[in-house]
């Protein structure tokens, strides 16, 4: 009730007086439970460096759509899905020439579908006749089934038909709105199951989903949800059982134990942090003591930088001080994931393989002897296609490859070097790989008789996202949706190689939402955030970690956020979207 607001609930009498708020303008978000709204952080420049002037208020609720002259643009929600079966609903207000149109879309921004206020449907390559027109305080109604694709819009309660194999399916889908070009202008409010007064437009109607959740102003569909954290999915996976970041302090000891991990881990990768020195990556398949370098193209060499692998963590040895790893008054970091121990014979390709695979975290390692000439297929032991692998020849002196998903089996990227993609048929075989094996002509890589390693990853809902985003080289940089609060992101710019590092980004080396200038790079043996013709700021804010991804925040076009380029990434999870908050 209204003069509830203001209200201490605690019984410490630390009430608030009431100013020009009302109860419309209380939301139902609790600690447990916070529910979709548009997102500002979605940036409002396109490609051509238009700001489109857009305005949001009431809790991001409401958004004006004031366009600038000949272009039109989507904007989309926080929360992104991609199964179920979701409902939302969105209203135009008075004001302006109306242009409105409200759906579903994908950040690729080629899979949409929208009900035009004309009553037309919009998609990615046309329009057509649909239901009927809208206008303002009309009601429009999404009911979305992500399991089959199928779309059915409402207007003030009445369906307008269902609209199946909508879109094509792959990735997450939001609720979106786009405001047409020229001088069109949109001024809606949304509810996503907050305000069904639609911010005191309307009479609340109190309706709620098939949960028992939510404020709705017209029914919701059978089996439809509202787009709230309490309705996403349980995740699979906990981030901190798989992956982990850890920091130390040498202090010259021969032999020191780096605990804190909170797994054994089978992959670590660790770099000093304030001495120009090489990143050391190491494995349980290979061994602890056989180290490989991602700045270099040097072949397999043993050290014992790295001792053991425990339950909590690893031992640095004897040659880790010589190394910076544990030198006295220098700080080194460590990323880390588990797979499967020492792994296990597979025999799914042409080429028996030794496979580590943590299935459920999407994440393996696979060792194998090259023989013969010419495309070979190796097992991954994973249960779904990779998206990003990291091969190296650990016999010889040899560039470290990449694939990546997002640039396709056709082209390759080098972790060396700032180098964009290459166009080739016969690295990856110009095949994307299979839920069981990946294919490549690995003479690139290493000749008859020599070993070759893979580190193999897939993206999982709540943990890791492998993805892409077009940078606008703008301080209001680029989002990216991953579907959690990041712990660590590694970006490297795919089109370019201006400048193109593979920077490195965590949470436990800055704790903070906006992360400052403490790069690394996976290419470099440099010191971490010091500046200068490698890094992507030399002061200022670079990256912001999200409840529900990351936005670039430097105009720098150091690889991060180079205009018009495609810059890819791998990010992990510190806290999935369902139940992570804003610090």
């Amino acid at each position: 009730m209204s003069q509830d607001l203001g209200m201490d609930r605690s019984g410490n009498g630390n009430n608030w007086t009431v100013n020009n708020i009302t109860y419309a303008d209380q939301m139902l978000d609790v600690p447990k439970n916070n529910y979709c709204t548009l997102n500002p952080l979605h940036h409002d420049i396109d490609n051509h460096g238009n700001n489109l002037n857009r305005v949001y208020s009431e809790g991001n609720l409401k958004i004006s759509t004031d366009t600038v002259a000949g272009v039109s643009s989507t904007f989309f929600g926080t929360m992104g899905v991609t199964s179920g079966k979701w409902y939302y609903e969105a209203m135009t207000i008075a004001g302006g020439n109306v242009g409105a149109a409200i759906g579903i879309a994908n950040y690729n921004g080629g899979d949409n579908m929208y009900y035009y206020s004309n009553g037309n449907k919009y998609y990615d390559g046309g329009s057509a006749s649909y239901g009927a027109s809208y206008a303002n305080l009309d009601v429009v109604g999404v009911a979305f089934n992500a399991d089959t694709n199928a779309i059915t819009f409402y207007k003030n309660g009445v369906s307008q038909g269902e609209i199946t194999s909508a879109i094509t399916g792959g990735g997450h889908y939001f609720p979106a709105g786009w405001d047409g070009s020229g001088s069109l202008f949109a001024l809606l409010v949304y509810n996503f199951g907050q305000d069904s007064s639609f911010a005191g437009n309307k009479t609340a109607q109190g309706k709620r989903d098939s949960e028992g959740i939510g404020d709705f102003y017209y029914n919701v569909p059978s089996g439809y949800k509202a787009l709230c954290t309490k309705n996403l999915p349980d995740v699979a996976v906990v981030p901190s059982e798989h992956f982990n970041t850890v920091l130390w302090s040498g202090d010259g000891a021969s032999s020191r134990a780096i605990t804190g991990v909170g797994f054994q881990p089978d992959f670590v990768w660790g770099k000093p942090r304030s001495q120009t020195a090489s990143h050391i990556l190491t494995d349980s398949v290979r061994g602890v003591t056989k180290n490989l370098l991602s700045n270099g193209t040097a072949s397999e060499y043993t050290t014992t930088v790295y001792s053991s692998f425990d339950t909590d963590g690893f031992t640095l040895g004897a040659n880790a001080p010589g190394w910076w790893y544990n030198h006295a008054s220098h700080t080194s970091v460590a990323w880390n994931w588990k797979a499967n121990g020492s792994g296990s014979s597979n025999t799914n390709g042409s080429i028996t393989s030794t496979v580590s695979a943590n299935v459920d975290a999407g994440f393996s390692i696979v060792s194998a002897t090259y023989s013969g000439s010419g495309t070979k297929t190796f097992g991954h032991g994973l249960s779904s296609a990779p998206e990003l692998i990291i091969g190296k020849n650990r016999s010889a002196v040899a560039n470290w490859g990449i694939y990546n998903s997002t640039i396709g089996a056709g082209k390759y990227l080098l972790l060396d070097t700032t180098g964009a993609e290459v166009a080739s048929t016969t690295i990856w075989s110009n095949t994307a790989p299979t839920s069981t094996v990946f294919s490549s002509d690995v003479g690139w890589l290493a000749d008859a008789g020599n070993d070759v390693i893979f580190y193999c990853f897939h993206s999982v809902e709540g943990y890791s996202k492998i993805g892409s985003y077009t940078g606008n080289g703008k301080a209001d940089g680029t989002f990216a949706y991953t579907g959690f609060r990041p712990a660590y992101v590694m970006i490297k710019c795919s089109s370019s190689s201006t400048h193109a590092h593979w920077f490195i980004f965590d949470s436990v080396r800055q704790t903070y939402n906006v992360i400052g200038d403490v790069a690394l790079a996976a290419n470099l043996a440099n010191t971490e955030g010091l500046g200068g013709t490698w890094d992507p700021n030399t002061s200022g804010a670079v990256i912001d970690f999200l409840s529900n991804g990351f936005k670039i925040r430097t105009t720098s076009t150091h690889g991060i956020s180079a205009s018009g380029a495609t810059h890819t990434y791998l990010a992990f999870a510190e806290t999935p979207f369902k139940y992570s908050n804003a610090r």
